[in-house]
Parts: structure tokens; C-alpha cells; sequence
């Protein structure tokens, strides 16, 4: 079962909806609906596993984009070290 929804949007965000669903060759409804029905999925925790699997992709992409200059900086013994003598106790 379906309910009919009327929505007044800006008109810079109509014709930004409309360009695409032009692009692909879809009616602005379609796309409108497409975004709403991906982005109420995700609020449900209903994430499908090719959704995880491009978020994992896009969220790699940052993987290495720090350096922090110092080599050791994710050794886990060196970290503890670290921690350990910031709060006065040696390990």
C-alpha cells in the first residue's frame, strides 16, 4: 500500500532533482522518490550489502591521508607507553 505525498521544495532544488532524473533519463518524481526510499533505509539500520560495501570504498579512500611524522604512531606499545607516561606511570 501507497500514500500520495505533495511537497513544495525550493525551486534550486527542483531543477537540481530535475537535471538529473534528465541525465538519466527518469521522471524528477522517480528520482525524488529514489532519495527518500535510499535515505529511509539507512535510518531503519536496512543497509543492503552493496550499500556497506561502497561506504567501506568511499570511507577507504581516506585510509593513509594523515601523516603524523612520527613512524611509531600506530604501534599500540608505543601508544601505550605514551598514555601511560602522560598519566605518571611507567610500563
Amino acid at each position: 500500500m501507497s500514500k500520495t505525498l505533495v511537497l513544495e521544495i525550493p525551486d534550486e532544488v527542483f531543477s537540481s532533482y530535475q537535471k538529473i532524473a534528465e541525465n538519466k533519463g527518469e521522471t524528477t518524481e522517480k528520482i525524488v522518490l529514489e532519495i527518500v526510499l535510499k535515505n529511509y533505509s539507512k535510518s531503519n539500520g536496512n543497509i543492503t550489502e552493496q550499500e556497506k560495501t561502497d561506504a567501506l570504498k568511499e570511507l577507504m579512500k581516506f585510509a593513509g591521508a594523515v601523516n603524523s611524522g612520527n613512524p611509531r604512531s600506530a604501534d599500540n606499545e608505543q601508544i601505550d607507553a605514551d598514555l601511560a607516561r602522560e598519566y605518571g606511570r611507567d610500563l
